[in-house]
């Protein structure tokens, strides 16, 4: 960080309060402009964005059409929930997307408002209030979905009732002490004896994440999101997929949990692609059931603005238009052997992980014990790093990496070596 830089930072900290998530701030970067995969800082350097805003830059920073969308909306209008084309063509771009069975879509600003929104949809379409969530998850910092984020509530007091938590299927630090496939998804078990010791009979939905992000985008072996979808129809509950971060691409499916059917789907991040929206949808049947199909019951102050709508059609027809999901998984597939290539999965590596243009490197400080590389050290490998040209996120002591699904293969084989060459060569 240059002088000028360190001098920004420390007026607008003057003023600003404390949520500024810890890469951004490790990385203290003035940015001056965005294109594609890269941002430029005030001093003129420019850095490959695998950061992405922590999955949100789904089509690519100043993509020129949702430029475009969002130009032309601020010319007309901005203000107010009425219909609007804006709307009608971001809701006709998701349906284009979305499985038909979730037919119905309600926006809302962010996604700890829409996790909110789908567990009170969960409890209105039910009648019952319980909720099973998992260890390492991440689902947002209001009431209902900081008591289902496991490891953010400390200092907080007591968190919401009914919210039972068990394992996720991490299988590289399994909990169990187990190893899959031999483990039979044991993990599931636990989460069905939880529910058989805790539960009061009354589970409305079991919430997941499809791949945990912050945990360091960590991907559950095959058979355990449909082992969960058993799980909810024995209690007669919804299973809700939070495929905020996975939603609409990254993982190389429109959907990461499209193969279980999910009964409510949240939607955030990529799909404004930086801006402020975010949105659940389900069938008709549950949206409408209960108290939350009552008028005013599931509104949001800016759900379904125009701005926002303009960016959600946007997104959706440069998904759908250059086969992104496709794309991801094809591009995301390459990218993820080149790395497994060219670093050995010794010393501080301990796990190369990908799925779509979501991957994980996960650090270790000891290969045997596979004890976490401490938060001094993983410091020190995002800023050499950043001094090398490419930002990354980092979570659970883990590398994240979310390049645009428009990245080049050339700048992804690029960064696989430029990665390389600082973690193979690591010592503390």
């Amino acid at each position: 960080m240059s002088g000028g830089q360190a001098e920004h930072w420390a007026e607008e900290l003057a003023v600003l309060g404390p949520g500024v998530s810890e890469a951004v701030a490790w990385a203290g970067l003035v940015i001056e402009r965005a294109g594609g995969a890269w941002l430029t800082d005030a001093d003129g350097r420019d850095y490959l964005d695998l950061m992405g805003g922590a999955g949100v830059n789904l089509i690519g920073h100043s993509h020129p059409g949702y430029l475009d969308a969002l130009h032309r909306q601020l010319d007309a209008w901005m203000i107010g929930a009425h219909a609007s084309t804006a709307r009608l063509d971001a809701l006709r771009g998701l349906a284009g997307l979305l499985p038909a069975t979730l037919n119905r879509v309600q926006f809302y600003s962010g996604g700890a408002e829409a996790v909110e929104a789908a567990i009170r949809l969960a409890k209105s379409a039910t009648g019952k209030f319980e909720i099973l969530s998992f260890w390492r998850g991440f689902h947002g910092r209001t009431a209902a979905a900081l008591a289902a984020t496991g490891g953010a509530r400390a200092g907080l007091g007591p968190a919401m009732t009914g919210v039972h938590t068990t394992p996720y299927a991490y299988c590289y630090r399994c909990p169990l002490k187990a190893t899959y496939p031999a483990c039979g998804l044991a993990c599931v078990d636990l989460a069905r004896e939880t529910l058989r010791e805790t539960s009061s009979g009354s589970l409305a939905a079991i919430l997941v994440e499809p791949v945990q992000g912050r945990a360091g985008n960590v991907i559950p072996p095959p058979g355990y999101l449909a082992a969960l979808r058993e799980l909810a129809d024995e209690h007669d509950a919804l299973l809700i997929a939070d495929e905020s971060m996975t939603g609409l691409g990254r993982t190389g499916t429109i959907l990461a949990s499209e193969d279980v059917s999910p009964d409510i789907v949240v939607l955030g991040k990529g799909m404004g692609n930086g801006y402020p929206v975010s949105a659940i949808a389900a069938p008709a049947e549950i949206m409408e059931t209960g108290t939350f199909g009552k008028p005013s019951a599931s509104s949001s102050s800016y759900g379904g603005f125009p701005l926002a709508c303009a960016a959600v059609a946007s997104v959706a027809q440069v998904v759908r238009g250059r086969g992104l999901a496709e794309r991801a998984r094809t591009v995301g597939a390459e990218f993820t052997a080149l790395l497994r290539e060219v670093i050995p999965e010794r010393g501080i590596v301990g796990e190369i992980r990908g799925i779509g243009l979501a991957v994980g490197i996960e650090l270790v400080a000891d290969e045997k014990t596979r004890a976490p590389l401490d938060k001094k050290q993983l410091h020190a490998v995002f800023t050499r790093l950043l001094e090398n040209g490419v930002l990354v996120m980092t979570g659970g002591g883990s590398l994240r990496l979310y390049p645009p699904l428009t990245i080049d293969i050339a700048e992804l084989t690029d960064a696989a070596h430029t990665i390389a060459s600082i973690l193979n060569t690591w010592t503390s």
